[in-house]
């Protein structure tokens, strides 16, 4: 159909409405200074990649949905959105700085910054409309989060980073301190965090005895579940020289498992999770399951389970997993535990 043909049928004075609801649409979205950000969400883990410009201020950085956000300057009233970006931010950033977390973050059980926010009581970022009520300079959400709570917040004008948070390598944890120091301008203790981090797991990968055999080790998630490759864990096990069992037999990423292929496998080392209190009953649990029960692990007294908070991090917290696995393996009976480098 022509503009003439349009033109025809559409009143002149409906085109001009039109034309300025769409002006509108741009004005309201634009984040400052100009960069047009519409408030569009996608589901999933998005773009993997972490993509920066220049130190200089206005920053530029393009997020898990491909969208670019525009940071005008050093940021002081930071919103996060989920758990692991809470441990992000307490670990890089003024705890002052932070205005509101997860939830996640006052279950003392698997918070690992509870303590900070038992002490700066920050907001729980869980009701987007309130959360903007705090005037935030920048808001970090996670690419697991809800949709329309990001879409919500783009719209607003305020910054919007969407960052990833499942990660396959400690290196991505590594980029990501920096990318936190980056977004919020605290860059100088971003570094010394990420050297902290990289120090604390050269220091684990240490206590591997020279010449030690690879041990083989499977992971168990919750509810019948193991780790294959592209997992973090995977990476985790492959840096302390041991061989991921899961990854060896062909599961990819975060997959299922039955007891027939606990058998078949037989692992040397089986690595798990426990609520807090509960890390000796679960071991007991591993050990009564018939399929378990015939593994080298079980005869070896080899199985190791850790609390949620320890277990579960793809953060700065990280190193606390990375040593202890490597201590449970390695290290000496009695030997001393840090707990976070």
């Amino acid at each position: 159909m022509s503009y003439r043909r349009i033109s025809a049928l559409v009143p002149p004075f409906v085109l001009v409405a039109v034309v300025a609801a769409i002006a509108a649409g741009v004005q309201r979205y634009a984040s400052p200074p100009g960069g047009l950000q519409l408030p569009v969400a996608m589901e999933g883990e998005g773009d993997m990649r972490i993509r920066m410009g220049g130190k200089a201020y206005p920053r530029q950085a393009i997020d898990s949905d491909d969208l670019g956000v525009t940071i005008a300057k050093p940021t002081h009233r930071i919103v996060s959105q989920y758990w692991s970006i809470d441990e992000y931010l307490y670990s890089v950033v003024p705890p002052l700085d932070v205005v509101a977390v997860s939830q996640s973050a006052y279950v003392k059980s698997i918070s690992n910054v509870y303590d900070l926010v038992q002490r700066f009581h920050p907001f729980v970022s869980t009701d987007p409309e309130r959360v903007l009520a705090l005037d935030p300079d920048i808001m970090l959400v996670s690419s697991y989060g809800r949709a329309d709570y990001t879409s919500l917040a783009r719209s607003s004008g305020v910054p919007v980073y969407r960052m990833q948070t499942s990660f396959q390598t400690l290196a991505q944890v590594e980029e990501t301190i920096r990318l936190t120091g980056y977004l919020t301008g605290n860059d100088e203790s971003a570094e010394k965090e990420a050297a902290r981090f990289h120090t604390a797991i050269e220091n684990a990968q240490a206590l591997r005895p020279p010449n030690a055999p690879k041990p083989r080790i499977l992971g168990l998630g919750g509810s019948g579940y193991s780790y294959g490759t592209e997992t973090l864990f995977n990476d985790i096990v492959r840096t302390l020289g041991g061989i991921n069992v899961g990854a060896e037999n062909g599961l990819t990423g975060y997959d299922e498992l039955n007891l027939e292929q606990v058998i078949r496998w037989n692992p040397e080392w089986i690595i798990a999770e426990a609520d807090h209190g509960k890390e000796k009953e679960v071991v007991a649990q591993l050990m009564a399951d018939p399929a378990i029960a015939l593994t080298q692990a079980a005869h070896n007294g080899h199985i190791v389970v850790f609390e949620n908070r320890v277990f579960l991090p793809m953060s700065p917290y990280t190193t606390v997993l990375v040593r202890a696995m490597a201590e449970a393996i390695y290290a000496k009976p009695g030997s001393d535990s840090e707990v976070r480098e």
